[in-house]
């Protein structure tokens, strides 16, 4: 059995994960300019879609499965507002994931916008140092 993470290792995994997330939301971006100029077949952006789409979708578990215990833990949050909060942020997790479907770049530029909102909004709230500390709770 594997051993639980601690805050801290929770933060530093997410934080790891939004990294690789905007390095491949840049490269979409930097294709789907390209397909814009004709310059690559549109395969190339599809491919890289989808692969940022499995990156997103390894990223949502791992934080959906790690995210309500770390933010249990902290008791100052309180359960409900906790509960609260993570179904709030699966169901933006499905919406993300659902649009990163959309084929037109123009689309695919205003999901990518989105999907850094998001990004920056987790780490304003639930993967803030303050939330996330290995001295709060049991």
């Amino acid at each position: 059995m594997t051993k639980p993470m601690t805050p801290g290792q929770a933060l530093g995994a997410l934080t790891d994960q939004h990294a690789k997330l905007r390095d491949m939301m840049d490269r979409c971006e930097q294709l789907a300019e390209a397909l814009d100029a004709e310059r690559i077949a549109p395969d190339r952006l599809l491919r890289e879609v989808a692969r940022l789409r499995l990156a997103f979708d390894a990223h949502n578990q791992f934080e959906e499965q790690q995210l309500r215990p770390v933010l249990l833990d902290a008791e100052w949050l309180g359960a409900v507002r906790v509960s609260s909060m993570v179904e709030d942020h699966i169901e933006e997790h499905r919406a993300l994931r659902d649009q990163l479907g959309s084929a037109p770049t123009a689309q695919l530029r205003a999901v990518i916008a989105d999907l850094r909102a998001h990004l920056a909004g987790e780490e304003r709230t639930f993967l803030s140092g303050r939330v996330l500390r290995d001295d709060l709770g049991g």
